[in-house]
């Protein structure tokens, strides 16, 4: 089905110039919260009257009267249809546009006709992306921090797919640097004192390693001293230490990707920090570094013998953890590139700048379907991964400073065109509400919600929430014959139905809410069509849909059924808008106001027992295009659609 919107704002922008001679109009749309108002709203009158010194109102009567004159078509269904039934002017100069019912019907069959590809587009015309998410540093267990961050990650990813980018999935593991070193430094002091053996999982027994012996590093200079003896080790290759490292990190992340397989997360490449080190490719990004004024050895105060990226002359940005103001260390005073020093050295592979690749072996591992490939120095070529167009990394919000200065790197080094298609998906923080954290054991007033850190052992393992919301759900719903389904869209719509920049707090119960804005009731929605189109029988047949359009069309439409049916041509725009935002948000909204559009139809109008077949014929048609709408747009939010609950 051709863009409406878009043909919307070239009729608007067309008259604007017609009756102004006002060229290249910037025509925005919006959709009336109240229906009566139309299907499309523009205030485009109420913006270029004030140049033209008129009244809004006049403005929009003189270009909503051009618009209906000329009758604007589309084509679907090989007949022309007629865009608008029509154009009114409210106050103070707002165009409202109502669209025709022929094009709502035809909208309603689309859906049909397209089937699970409803919605898709070819804007990313095959451009390779590289999306970076979940990223937990194999030290400890994943928490519901790193959860909100791969549920993102996933929706970015079925998204931009959808709209028909190359997608290439990356894990990032920090398997150098201070947290696996402390993790490392951790087991080597602690040993058995703390017995592994009453942990389920083998991260969950390294998160209480972590957490004590961080505490023990607060109060023990000495101990301080052997982390850094045993980073530089790990730093310079020292073979036994890389060893024992190289397995305690492996066998922590092969966990991490279990929490995620869990909840149907997966990824195309592990891509490890030591990787970068073993192939020359820091050493090969410093030496271009070096080489750019914008780069120097620091040679006084904190920064004394370190190197330094020019950032700002805003002196309120800092390198908080030197006390280094403004500038940023990318190597350290003792020759160990810091991590966003070695991030300028991922980032220019991930865009082809430094004209070496890694080489890549499969992963070993059960815990996805899709085949998974690790960075290694014994592994094989593969073309699938580097030379990327757009880099789009998910990343907390704590972060946004070092990847300003990658970005600044880049662009320092000529390649400004990188530097602007490397975009920073940061997200707010979670919490967990007070009833939650009461639930899951952690103590807390009334009116205080749980923040995560893993230093301090303080926050609430993924793995754990999987457990309290399964255990949930099989005392409410037992017998469900999709309860993991379920789980997973309780968890992942909690997540993403906030604006991704805003920080959450996570309510078990609520998210559980049959009724309420969560993941089940859309899933609940969709099983109640299923079950409607199961009792009645009725098959289809999509070669048959230019003869449904012709039977149909002259068919008094209720109310109800109009404002479903003005809901299925908007989905393709709110897969762009929510993609191209990063704000899956957008499409929970949309997908809960179909369902509540469906159920309040579902309730008022008879569909298996209307009176008139013909009538029948159109409710069981807008309900298979209900049905496959949530499907495709539960799909692009990472969950499964059920068909019994």
């Amino acid at each position: 089905m051709q863009d409406v919107a878009k043909i919307i704002k070239l009729g608007v922008a067309s008259a604007l110039r017609s009756l102004y001679k006002i060229d290249n109009a910037d025509v925005s749309l919006e959709h009336p919260q109240n229906p009566k108002w139309g299907d499309y709203s523009t205030n485009s009158a109420l913006v270029y009257a004030k140049k033209l010194g008129k009244d809004p109102m006049e403005v929009a009567k003189d270009v909503s009267a051009l618009l209906f004159k000329s009758a604007l078509y589309v084509e679907d269904f090989g007949k022309e249809l007629l865009l608008f039934s029509d154009v009114s002017v409210a106050h103070p100069g707002f165009i409202n546009f109502r669209l025709s019912r022929e094009l709502l019907f035809c909208s309603m069959l689309c859906v049909l006709k397209e089937g699970s590809k409803f919605g898709s587009q070819n804007i990313g015309l095959g451009k390779r992306v590289a999306l970076e998410h979940s990223n937990v540093n194999p030290n400890k267990a994943a928490h519901v921090g790193h959860l909100r961050n791969a549920v993102i990650g996933q929706f970015i990813e079925r998204t931009y797919e959808y709209l028909g980018y190359d997608v290439q999935v990356q894990y990032y593991s920090n398997d150098l640097g201070l947290q696996v070193t402390t993790s490392l430094l951790g087991m080597q002091v602690l040993g058995t004192s703390i017995d592994a053996s009453k942990y389920k999982k083998f991260d969950h027994y390294a998160w209480d390693v972590y957490s004590k012996f961080s505490s023990m590093l607060d109060v023990d200079p000495k101990l301080k001293s052997r982390l850094e003896e045993l980073m530089l080790k790990l730093e310079t290759g020292d073979t036994a230490v890389t060893k024992e490292q190289t397995e305690l990190s492996g066998r922590i992340l092969k966990d991490n990707l279990c929490t995620f397989a869990a909840l149907g997360i997966d990824y195309d490449l592990i891509v490890y920090e030591s990787s970068i080190k073993q192939f020359g490719m820091w050493e090969k990004a410093f030496e271009r570094l070096k080489s750019n004024e914008n780069v120097y050895l620091g040679v006084s105060g904190a920064s004394t013998g370190c190197w330094l990226v020019r950032v700002s002359d805003d002196a309120s940005k800092k390198d908080t953890a030197l006390g280094v103001e403004e500038d940023k260390i990318i190597v350290r005073s003792n020759g160990i590139p810091t991590y966003t020093g070695k991030d300028i050295a991922y980032h220019m592979w991930k865009f082809g700048l430094l004209g070496q690749d890694f080489r890549y072996r499969e992963y070993d591992t059960d815990t996805q379907k899709k085949l998974l490939y690790e960075t290694s120095t014994t592994g094989v070529d593969n073309d699938a991964f580097t030379n990327s167009s757009l880099v789009l990394d998910v990343i907390d919000v704590r972060q946004t400073y070092a990847i300003d200065v990658v970005r600044k790197s880049l662009a320092y080094l000529g390649y400004q065109e990188q530097s602007e298609s490397l975009i920073h998906v940061n997200y707010g923080h979670v919490y967990l509400s007070s009833a939650t954290a009461e639930k899951m054991g952690f103590t807390s007033t009334p009116s205080t919600n749980v923040g995560m850190s893993g230093r301090k052992g303080i926050g609430v393992k993924i793995d754990d929430l999987i457990t309290i919301v399964s255990e949930t759900l099989a005392s409410q719903f037992a017998g469900s014959p999709n309860q993991i389904d379920v789980r997973n869209a309780v968890i992942k719509f909690d997540m993403l139905r906030y604006d991704t920049f805003q920080d959450v707090i996570f309510d078990v119960d609520s998210a559980l809410n049959l009724k309420g804005f969560t993941g089940p009731y859309i899933q609940y929605t969709h099983a109640r069509a299923v079950s409607v189109l199961e009792k009645s029988g009725q098959v289809f047949d999509i070669s048959k849909l230019p003869s449904y359009f012709i039977l149909n069309t002259e068919l008094a439409l209720t109310s109800r059924e109009l404002e479903v049916i003005a809901l299925f041509g908007r989905f393709p725009e709110i897969v762009v808008s929510s993609a191209t935002s990063f704000a899956p948000n957008l499409l929970c909204n949309y997908l809960y106001t179909l369902c509540q559009r469906f159920n309040s139809f579902y309730n008022d109008a008879p569909i298996l027992n209307a009176e008139d077949p013909r009538v029948r014929e159109l409710r069981l048609l807008l309900t298979s295009a209900v049905r496959q709408v949530l499907r495709n747009g539960l799909y692009l939010l990472g969950i499964n659609a059920v068909d019994k609950m």
